[in-house]
C-alpha cells in the first residue's frame, strides 16, 4: 500500500501543477485525490496522471496511467475544474477494447 499511497501523493502533486500552470512559479502542497469518497489507489504503483477535458463539457477529467499492464483511467470531473471530484472511472478504449501503453 505504501507504493500506491506514494504514486497517488505523486499524482496529487502532478495534478496540482497541472492544474496551476498558467504561470506559477512554485507547486501547490501534495493532495490526496478521492474518487467516490475514497483515495485513488492504482493496482500496481507509478501512477502517471494528465488533465484533460475528455469528454468536452468544460471541466478538465483525470487521466491516470499505471505500471501495471499499462492500463489508462479516465476519471470523470463531475464537479468544477477549481473544486475537481471523482466518482469510479473507466478504463481507456481504443477500438472498442481496452487500450493499454506498451511497456519496455
Amino acid at each position: 500500500m505504501a507504493r500506491a499511497g506514494s504514486a497517488l501523493l505523486l499524482a496529487g502533486v502532478l495534478l496540482a501543477a497541472a492544474i496551476a500552470w498558467g504561470g506559477a512559479t512554485e507547486l501547490e502542497p501534495p493532495v490526496r485525490i478521492d474518487s467516490g469518497g475514497k483515495p485513488i489507489d492504482v493496482e500496481i504503483g507509478h501512477a502517471a496522471p494528465w488533465i484533460h477535458d475528455f469528454d468536452g463539457d468544460g471541466r478538465r477529467d483525470l487521466l491516470l496511467g499505471q505500471f501495471g499492464q499499462g492500463k489508462l483511467r479516465i476519471y470523470r470531473n463531475t464537479g468544477t475544474n477549481e473544486k475537481p471530484a471523482y466518482d469510479g472511472f473507466k478504463f481507456f478504449e481504443a477500438g472498442g477494447a481496452e487500450a493499454t501503453v506498451p511497456a519496455g
